[in-house]
This record gives C-alpha cells, structure tokens and sequence, in this order.
C-alpha cells in the first residue's frame, strides 16, 4: 500500500511551536527599534522644518518662528516678532509628534524662551536646544546656534 503525502498533525504543531518561540525572541527588539526610529524621524522632520524656516526668513527678510507646544509645533512668519500668530501672519506648517515622542520641555538643557525659536531675515538665530524623547527615555537634543547652523546630538 502506498503512504497517502502530507504532513501530520504532529509536524505541523513543531513547526508552529517554532514559529510562536522565535516570535517571542524577536517581538520586543522590534518593538524597541520602532520607538528608536519614531525618535531618529521626529528629530530629522524637526531638523528639516526649522530649516525650512530658516529659508523663509530670508526669503521673506523677516522674522519666522517655530513654536513648540505639547506634543507638536507650528512654523509661522513672526512679522511682530512677538513669538505669538497673529491673525495676519502666514502660517507654514504644523507638525504632530508621533506616538511616543515628546518634547522634554522640563530637561535643563532646554533653552528656548518661551518655547519659540525664532529667525531673522538674515537667517540668525538666538542660540537654543529643543530635546526629544521617547518611551524608553532615549533622547535627541536639535541645537540653533546663532549663526543659524542646527544639529542633532543624540544622547543616551
């Protein structure tokens, strides 16, 4: 008689015990790199955006500000350089941080005044470091100095 081809039952449930094992194993270092790279683009959108507004002030020969609060930021022509929208100041861009990030708006190396970094039509700056962090505490320090240059400096 021949044998009928097929798995058994007992093959397929080794080969699903394997998979629900190593599903284990790798779930949380997924997870983890998740958080980590939501931090890596939050950083770099915050780095691009404040050089857009760094273009804007010189394009405009005006003031442009970024205004950070809670877990988000506008981009605005400061025309009054007040640091607040005004109704008749355009608006560029508002960005959401992603779920898991935040600004670090108590960490003593935050240093912008009233949580508004601010450009000038020659596209200067007031020195200022904006920090980003994660769930897991890793953070992104995003640094203006005066001359206009920004970086990124992680940390931890």
């Amino acid at each position: 008689m021949k044998k009928a081809g097929g798995f058994s039952i007992f093959e397929l449930l080794v080969v699903i015990a394997i998979i629900a094992v190593v599903s284990a194993i790798v779930a949380p270092n997924i997870i983890s790199w998740r958080s980590s790279a939501k931090l890596r683009a939050a950083a770099g959108n915050l780095k691009a955006d404040l050089e857009m507004a760094k273009v804007n002030a010189v394009k405009e020969n005006n003031f442009v500000a970024v205004k950070f609060q809670g877990n988000a930021y506008e981009v605005f022509v400061d025309k009054s350089d007040n640091g607040t929208r005004d109704a008749d100041e355009t608006l560029l861009k508002i960005r959401s941080l992603p779920a898991g990030v935040a600004f670090d708006f108590s960490h003593p190396q935050w240093t912008f005044t009233s949580n508004v970094a601010t450009f000038n039509g020659r596209g200067t700056a007031d020195n200022g470091t904006a920090i980003l962090i994660n769930t897991k505490g890793e953070q992104r320090h995003i640094t203006i100095a005066t001359l206009g240059r920004i970086s990124v400096k992680k940390l931890n």
